[in-house]
């Protein structure tokens, strides 16, 4: 199952979500970062790391299983794959 498909069932019934589903998405969502992040040059790393990426993160552990939280690493995987892509053009065009 895609990182977006998890997030499509889970965002169903994201008023009461089905907190294996939101953890499921969680460890995708991070997983997928930390991925793309190893293969970078830690100075790197703010390039393709979405904006108060830490704060962000920090609030969803501290509120799991929130429909805030959900959106929140929704926004943050999406805004990671934009910056990432980005970068990507950048670097392949110096």
């Amino acid at each position: 199952m895609t990182i977006e498909a998890v997030y499509g069932s889970l965002i169903k019934n994201a008023h009461q979500p089905d907190h294996d589903l939101y953890d499921k998405y969680y460890s995708l969502v991070t997983d997928h970062i930390q991925k793309h992040l190893s293969e970078l040059e830690a100075d790197d790393h703010p390039e393709v790391l979405p904006l108060n990426y830490c704060d962000r993160i920090s609030y969803i552990k501290a509120n799991p299983y929130k429909y805030h939280s959900i959106v929140q690493l929704n926004l943050i995987y999406t805004e990671f794959v934009k910056k990432h892509a980005s970068y990507c053009v950048r670097r392949n065009k110096k």
